[in-house]
């Protein structure tokens, strides 16, 4: 009973840590978009959440499959990731600084694939430390990853619009640096 109540704790600080760069980026979002209709804060946190609980399970049969491959792949991950949020940091920046001088309104939240894509690849290495568990297991951990990461997200764009109505003329700048600093920083 310990050990399984020991397991789902573990599971919920993986998904509250995993989920830190897809909280960012879905801040920015809502930053650059204040105005963003409910459907779409839904799309936004359900695919963050869709690949933080896909991403683990991919790593853990990726790794059962072929492991002496993986470790060279390894090191390609994180360069990877931060060059995408490198790219939509600055398609952002870019996009901000437009606005403030055409006062045009334009959303760069089309690249929802690669924002989710590039704020999960830690969950992929994650799979790879699943090794010693069994699969059941990795999908009960790997669901709680997703749901976590599912609300702190959505939770994330509600703050971000918030401040995005405060700071409508800014927003697309400073969710560009958010972005790039999640890059940085990942």
């Amino acid at each position: 009973f310990m050990g399984e109540n020991m397991f789902v704790l573990k599971s919920l600080l993986l998904g509250i840590g995993l989920a830190m760069d897809a909280v960012a980026v879905s801040m920015a979002n809502g930053l650059q978009n204040p105005n963003m209709k409910e459907e779409r804060k839904l799309n936004i946190a359900s695919a963050f959440g869709f690949f933080q609980f896909f991403m683990p399970i991919l790593g853990y049969f990726l790794l059962k499959s072929f492991t002496e491959f993986m470790p060279r792949l390894l090191k390609y991950l994180s360069p990877l990731s931060t060059l995408i949020l490198c790219y939509l940091g600055l398609r952002m920046l870019i996009c901000g600084i437009r606005k403030k001088k055409n006062k045009e309104v334009e959303e760069v939240s089309e690249n929802l694939l690669f924002q989710a894509v590039g704020t999960s690849v830690d969950a992929l290495s994650l799979g790879f430390t699943f090794s010693l568990y069994s699969a059941p297991k990795v999908f009960l951990s790997s669901s709680i990853i997703g749901i976590v990461t599912f609300i702190l997200s959505y939770t994330a764009i509600l703050i971000g619009k918030k401040f995005g109505t405060v700071y409508a003329g800014n927003a697309d700048i400073l969710g560009g640096i958010v972005l790039f600093a999640v890059a940085i920083l990942l």
